[in-house]
């Protein structure tokens, strides 16, 4: 919950909602990426996000592009690009084979849950709209992006069976990947 509200904090529209509002949306936020995960492994056999993604017909690569800082997901291709500078930077800043194993492994869930997304959940972020401003019959609503990020957070620490949530290994890649780029 802590590192949710962490990933949602810089968004003006979450930090004007009621603060049971807020934990109410996380929760079930939370659930959806929980829920996912679970009939994804009953569905393909393996909690894998590799072998996951190859039985979805996802092409999983490695790509040397500037624009491309970690990961990516590509709907209209079907691919999930993972930046070759960054997993060289991980491979070599990480010592420890299994562990930099593990961290791709984060990078591929986290973007095969964004496929889920756009083939069979839909968008999380696009399920909740707030009110901003109201005159009369006239108002706005606003949709807080972010809600994706922790329903794949969620997905991810689910799919993995981590005990800690993979903000944490986020901030270890981007203070890899961000350190002498």
């Amino acid at each position: 919950m802590a590192l949710a509200y962490l990933e949602l904090a810089k968004d003006k529209v979450f930090q004007k909602l009621p603060e049971e509002e807020k934990q109410k949306l996380i929760k079930e936020v939370l659930s959806i990426g929980d829920e996912a995960a679970s009939w994804i492994v009953a569905e393909y056999g393996t909690d894998d996000p590799r072998k996951i993604a190859v039985k979805m017909g996802i092409r999983v690569f490695g790509e040397e592009k500037p624009s491309l800082s970690r990961s990516e997901y590509r709907h209209e291709s079907k691919e999930i690009v993972v930046s070759r500078r960054f997993h060289e930077k991980l491979l070599r800043e990480v010592r420890s084979a299994e562990l930099s194993e593990r961290l791709l492994k984060l990078v591929v869930a986290h973007e095969l849950f964004h496929h889920l997304e756009a083939e069979r959940i839909g968008e999380v972020y696009k399920r909740y709209r707030f009110e901003t401003w109201k005159v009369g019959p006239f108002k706005t609503e606003k949709m807080i992006k972010g809600l994706s990020e922790v329903a794949a957070q969620a997905f991810t620490q689910t799919l993995l069976g981590l005990e800690i949530s993979p903000n944490v290994f986020d901030y270890l890649t981007y203070t890899l990947y961000t350190q002498n780029s």
